[in-house]
């Protein structure tokens, strides 16, 4: 065959026999069959472009092409010992869980100091909300008290004449005598001396006031539960004086009066149990109310609503949000609502 482009004719050469058969014309036997001569010429079934003719019968050039090579140096790199190995050990911590640190458990004594650090510190953000507003004068002996600060400058020069006595001494004689005058003062002296305190329960009530009102209602009523806790916490003795008291706040809402607290305050304005104790009157007051008809109680039942509405009200424009029994209510409908 010879270039590519060109006609060319190939010629299936004959065996011998078959070529001498061709120049004897003796004719054949019938079971022998003729022997042609075939002519191939090759066909492109696809586009190749051709060779220009100034290129024919020159030999065809080499083309170079670009062969991407993967450096050995990589290819060692990436199956190095080294490197397998350490695929190995993150393919293994990858597995690896991480184990949950035993519960530590606790002594009895380590449980006890456990529970008082954290009273101690509840504690310290109750007294923290509770406030600490400016004292309010004592009242009724206010009077007496401003005469004994009048003569507190005498214990000090008894003091300062004798170092050598021992102080709760002259305490008490100091005592003995600021009292002894006072029940001896003459009327003018005690007139001088009420006033004093009435101007400086005046000046401390006033000064009171002006912090209280510097606070939101809100940080009061947080304040006042607040103490109300701590009092509980304090349990004191019956008789002791509380150092959490309420804080008085003339803004904060009253709470409604029940159906039951409207008789009793009517049935003790009445004046039918004068000279009767607490204790006898609330027992026979609470019998009657037992006695009454649904009919009889009805009246004061609907004083009730009247005051529940009037605190609602009253709660939410003052404190800016509904009261918490009524916020748990609204909680509890919306949470059955969801269910």
């Amino acid at each position: 065959m010879t270039m590519l482009g060109r006609r060319v004719g190939v010629l299936f050469q004959l065996p011998l026999q078959s070529r001498l058969l061709r120049t004897n014309p003796t004719p054949a036997p019938h079971h022998q069959l003729p022997i042609r001569t075939f002519s191939c010429q090759p066909r492109r079934d696809y586009a190749t472009p051709g060779r220009p003719r100034k290129a024919v019968g020159e030999p065809s050039r080499p083309v170079k092409r670009a062969v991407k090579r993967t450096s050995s140096a990589a290819t060692s790199a990436a199956d190095s010992p080294a490197k397998q190995k350490t695929d190995a050990r993150k393919k293994t911590a990858a597995k690896k869980k991480p184990a949950k640190a035993p519960k530590k458990v606790l002594t009895e004594e380590q449980k006890a100091v456990k529970a008082a650090r954290a009273d101690k510190l509840k504690t310290t953000e109750l007294k923290k909300a509770a406030l600490a507003p400016p004292p309010v004068g004592s009242g009724a002996s206010s009077a007496y008290i401003e005469f004994t600060k009048a003569r507190a400058h005498r214990l000090k020069e008894r003091k300062a004449a004798d170092e050598s006595r021992d102080h709760k001494q002259l305490l008490a004689e100091h005592a003995r005598e600021v009292a002894s005058e006072w029940k001896n003062a003459t009327p003018a002296e005690v007139e001088h001396y009420n006033h004093l305190a009435h101007t400086h329960r005046e000046a401390k009530q006033a000064e009171y006031k002006r912090w209280v009102e510097s606070h939101s209602v809100e940080e009061i009523r947080i304040a006042n539960l607040a103490r109300a806790t701590l009092r509980r916490k304090s349990q004191l003795e019956r008789g002791h004086r509380t150092k959490w008291p309420a804080i008085q706040d003339e803004r904060h809402v009253k709470r409604p009066m029940t159906a039951y607290f409207h008789f009793l305050t009517n049935r003790q304005a009445s004046g039918d149990f004068r000279n009767i104790a607490i204790i006898e009157r609330t027992k026979l007051i609470a019998q009657e109310w037992k006695a009454l008809s649904e009919e009889e109680k009805s009246k004061y039942k609907a004083l009730q609503e009247t005051e529940m509405k009037r605190y609602h009200d009253e709660y939410q424009t003052v404190y800016g949000h509904p009261p918490p029994q009524q916020q748990q209510q609204q909680q509890t409908a919306a949470a059955a609502a969801t269910a």
